[in-house]
C-alpha cells in the first residue's frame, strides 16, 4: 500500500518566505506524475494548498492546484488547511476540487485511512478553537469500530513535538496544533487502534513516536526557512508492507525512515510516571 502526500503548497502571492514570483504549481505537477509513477494507491493532501488573499482570487488558485493534481490517475483526498478556510468555506473547497472534505474513512484494503477535519479555522490573537467534542467522538468510533490498523490525517499535528528552530512557532506554540491536542491524542491512544498519524501546517519534517503511533509532519513545497534562499520543494511517500513502513519525503530536505507497523495497543507502552522530583527535596 502507498500513499503520495504533498502539503502546505501556498500556491497564490507572495507570502512570509516563499520566493518571490516562484510558482510552485511545477513541483505540484510533478508530484502528481511521481505519483502515477510509483503507483500510488492514494495521493494525499494534508492542506494549505493556497496563499490566501481575496475569496475570488483564492478561488483561482485553488482551482490551479486541483487542476494540477488531478492528474493522478487514482483518488485523492483533500484536507482542509487554515489558508484553505481563511476566506473560504469548507463547501467552497469541496465545490473545487470536487471532494469531499469532512470527517471520513477511506479503505485501503488491510490499512485504514481515518481523515479527521476539525474546523481549521485561525484567529489571531486566538490561534485554533479547541477541537469540538462531537469530532473527537467521532474519531473514536471510527478507530473503534474496524479491528485494521488506522492510519489518520489531520492538516495540525497532534503529536505534541517541540517547535525549538521552527521559524512560525518556536515562540508560538498555540498557532502550531490544537489547546486541546493532548486530550485528542489520548483518547487516540486508548482505543489502541492506530499505527501512524500524518500532519503538514508546521512547514518542516519530524518524527515523534508516541504511546506506540508514529507521527509524522511534511515539509511545505514553498517554505523555505530551512532550505535557503531555495524552496523546500517538498513531497512524500508513505509505503506499507506488512508489519513495516517506509516514510520517505523528497525535495530539498529529503528523509527516510523504516517503522514497525502496528496498532498502538499491540504493544503498550509502560504509563508515564506521575510527577516524582519535589522542589527543594534532598538528593
Amino acid at each position: 500500500m502507498k500513499i503520495a502526500l504533498i502539503a502546505d503548497i501556498h500556491h497564490g502571492p507572495q507570502s512570509h518566505n516563499k520566493v518571490t514570483g516562484w510558482d510552485a504549481l511545477k513541483v505540484v505537477r510533478e508530484f502528481a506524475e511521481f505519483a502515477n509513477e510509483v503507483g500510488a494507491d492514494l495521493l494525499l493532501d494534508l492542506g494549505d494548498r493556497i496563499s490566501d488573499t481575496t475569496a475570488e482570487a483564492d478561488r483561482v488558485v485553488e482551482r490551479e492546484v486541483g487542476d494540477a493534481l488531478a492528474a493522478f490517475r487514482g483518488p485523492r483526498v483533500h484536507l482542509l488547511g487554515n489558508h484553505d478556510v481563511a476566506k473560504l468555506t469548507p463547501a467552497d473547497n469541496e465545490q473545487l476540487l470536487g471532494q469531499p472534505m469532512g470527517n471520513r474513512v477511506v479503505d485501503l484494503g488491510d490499512v485504514r485511512l481515518v481523515v479527521f477535519q476539525p474546523d481549521a479555522l485561525m484567529t489571531k490573537p486566538t490561534g485554533f478553537a479547541p477541537v469540538a467534542a462531537d469530532h473527537v467522538r467521532w474519531l473514536v468510533e471510527a478507530l473503534e469500530a474496524d479491528e485494521r490498523p488506522a492510519i489518520i490525517a489531520t492538516h495540525l499535528p497532534f503529536s505534541g513535538h517541540g517547535q525549538v528552530g521552527n521559524y512560525y512557532f518556536e515562540n508560538a506554540q498555540r498557532f502550531s496544533t490544537y489547546p486541546n491536542s493532548a486530550e485528542v491524542r489520548a483518547a487516540v491512544e486508548a482505543t489502541g487502534r492506530a499505527a501512524v498519524w500524518l500532519a503538514g501546517h508546521v512547514h518542516w519534517n519530524t518524527i515523534t513516536t508516541v504511546q506506540g503511533i508514529h507521527h509524522f509532519t511534511l515539509h511545505s513545497v514553498s517554505e523555505t526557512f530551512t532550505t535557503t534562499p531555495h524552496p523546500a520543494a517538498a513531497y512524500g511517500l508513505l509505503k506499507v508492507n506488512g508489519n513495516e513502513l517506509e516514510f520517505s519525503v523528497f525535495g530539498r530536505e529529503p528523509m527516510m525512515v523504516r517503522l514497525p507497523f502496528r496498532r498502538s495497543g499491540d504493544q503498550r507502552w509502560i504509563a508515564p510516571l506521575a510527577p516524582w522530583w519535589v522542589p527543594n527535596e534532598t538528593a
